[in-house]
């Protein structure tokens, strides 16, 4: 059974910003269903983008509260999608880029949603104190990426690997916090390390 490739886009962002990925996820294995929904809400920043959250007024206290209260239906996309395909956990795998990395992530910690999640200039909000074991993680970053700075990818693949997860760290040599290459070419590969 081909595996389910969930793209997930980041805060503002359409479907259509991750075809790039999908066009490289599908070059290298035409039978992969790769699907891209949109976030839950429409930005409040205006345009014809999505949030899983708002960023408006952020801030290191109150992100965990945002990220919390947007699971629910984060996790509820990602089963009805899996529900669609008639594929389970097992045979999902999420790949997000910012927001979508931040939801993919903080879905996976506790919650067998996915079997890898390839996060793309992501981070946690905090840093989890429990990891579902069952689920690896890819992390890719731009070294000078400056809007989710690459400390953030370096601390959780210290504190992934402190709970006995699956982990793995791509830092990228003078990548910004943009899905395009080289960034787009690590995720492709970390998306097919584990759909082969």
């Amino acid at each position: 059974m081909h595996s389910l490739i969930v793209l997930l886009h980041g805060v503002g962002q359409t479907p259509a910003d991750m075809a790039p990925l999908a066009d490289l996820v599908t070059a290298h294995d035409p039978q992969a269903r790769v699907v891209a929904p949109p976030a839950a809400h429409p930005c409040d920043r205006g345009g014809a983008g999505f949030q899983w959250m708002s960023v408006a007024g952020i801030t290191e206290e109150n992100r965990p509260g945002r990220i919390r209260a947007a699971l629910p239906a984060f996790v509820a996309t990602i089963e009805d999608l899996q529900r669609t395909h008639g594929v389970g956990a097992e045979q999902t795998v999420l790949a997000g880029f910012s927001q979508g990395a931040i939801m993919a992530l903080a879905a996976c910690q506790d919650r067998y949603l996915a079997r890898h999640v390839v996060a793309i200039a992501g981070r946690c909000a905090p840093l989890p104190d429990v990891w579902e074991r069952r689920t690896a993680v890819t992390l890719v970053h731009g070294r000078m990426d400056r809007t989710v700075p690459v400390q953030h990818s370096e601390r959780m693949f210290e504190r992934l690997a402190a709970l006995g997860a699956d982990v793995r760290l791509d830092l990228v040599p003078r990548a910004v916090h943009l899905l395009a290459s080289p960034l787009l070419e690590r995720a492709r590969d970390a998306v097919h390390a584990t759909t082969r």
